[in-house]
């Protein structure tokens, strides 16, 4: 028997139909100052730049990608709030709250975050370049690896119980900066202004201080192993008997009228032996 003809073909259709573009984020309308984002917290990936938002709750927000330049941030919250990834440079951020917040690899270069506080944040790889930190508050920061701090403003600042292990600090101004058990394991110091600063029960193993001028420091408590000091001037330091100096690189260091308070005046080897 002869075989059944083909099929028919179906009838033409247009293509579909692209799907209707997604509603506005509802969150965008809140964005004024003064605002409250406690019923509306997803702002990730907005475009945000120079907005006002100053004296504003984005406590527990959403902020991952998002893009903060020029924004003026004074005063504002951001209390666990999630941030990664944000562009937050040459915002006004003074007397802003980022306590809790995960912060890591954004960006707040050239920012001002004057008295600002980022107790307990997540700064992982965060760069403050050139940003003005002075009075800010930044104590326990466990999560604080490889930041970069080149041409920060730290004058004042009290940093304490942090972990800021393979940090950049490069042209940083720590001028009578109070740090207190803080662990710079593996760090980088470079053109760093140390007048005045106070280092207390802090960490600077493996870290790198050559050539650095830390004429006037103390060092209170604390350990310095196989620290490269080589070619630093440490003229009038002063160094408590509690302090562990081993194994440091302390070729052509300068320690002319430095104190050992209740230790042998080098408890190490000049060679860095």
């Amino acid at each position: 028997p002869p075989s059944p003809p083909p099929p028919a073909p179906p009838p033409w259709q247009p293509w579909p139909k692209p799907p209707p573009s997604p509603p506005p984020n509802p969150c965008l309308a809140l964005v004024r100052p003064r605002s409250n984002f406690e019923r509306c917290r997803y702002l990730a990936h907005a475009k945000l730049d120079r907005s006002l938002l100053m004296f504003s709750n984005l406590n527990e927000v959403t902020l991952s990608s998002t893009s903060l330049v020029a924004a003026n941030l004074t005063e504002a919250t951001f209390q666990q709030a999630v941030a990664h990834d944000a562009a937050f440079d040459f915002a006004d951020c003074d007397d802003a709250d980022f306590s809790g917040a995960d912060v890591r690899r954004s960006s707040f270069r050239n920012a001002t975050l004057r008295e600002a506080a980022f107790n307990g944040a997540i700064i992982h790889r965060t760069n403050f370049s050139r940003a003005d930190l002075r009075g800010a508050s930044l104590i326990g920061l466990y999560q604080a690896q490889s930041v970069v701090l080149d041409g920060a403003n730290l004058q004042g600042t009290a940093i304490s119980n942090s972990w800021l292990i393979r940090a950049s600090l490069v042209g940083t101004n720590l001028r009578a900066a109070v740090v207190d058990d803080v662990n710079f394991r593996e760090s980088l110091f470079r053109g760093v202004d140390f007048a005045g600063a106070t280092f207390v029960d802090s960490r600077f193993d493996f870290a790198d201080l050559s050539g650095e001028k830390l004429d006037g420091v103390v060092f209170e408590a604390g350990h310095l192993a196989w620290t490269d000091l080589s070619g630093a001037s440490l003229q009038m330091a002063t160094f408590t008997a509690s302090v562990g100096l081993t194994q440091i690189d302390a070729r052509g260091a300068d320690f002319s009228g430095a104190v050992f308070e209740g230790a042998t005046p080098f408890p190490f080897s000049p060679e860095g032996r």
